[in-house]
């Protein structure tokens, strides 16, 4: 389950972005999200929660998440066989 969180404010760092989107997700949810797919420009690497590229999430869209450890399993072999 995924949370979209949109923030384009230029004088706000995307880490500061993707705490408030991550604090958002634990307000909703009640647990905290373990991923947060970003656009190419707004990757960064912080610790406790694994940011990924995706290619179909806009600039300034934060979409934060659960991945379950099959699922992420899945999509490590997909990446390094090219098959799913």
């Amino acid at each position: 389950m995924y949370m979209m969180w949109f923030d384009d404010n230029n004088k706000k760092p995307v880490e500061r972005k993707i705490d408030e989107a991550v604090a958002a997700y634990m307000r909703h949810f009640k647990t905290r999200p373990n991923v947060v797919l970003v656009n190419e420009a707004d990757h960064i690497d912080l610790p406790g929660i694994r940011v990924r590229v995706a290619g179909y999430v806009q600039r300034n869209n934060f979409w934060v998440g659960w991945e379950d450890a099959a699922t992420l399993n899945v999509m490590a072999q997909a990446a390094t066989t090219g098959t799913r």
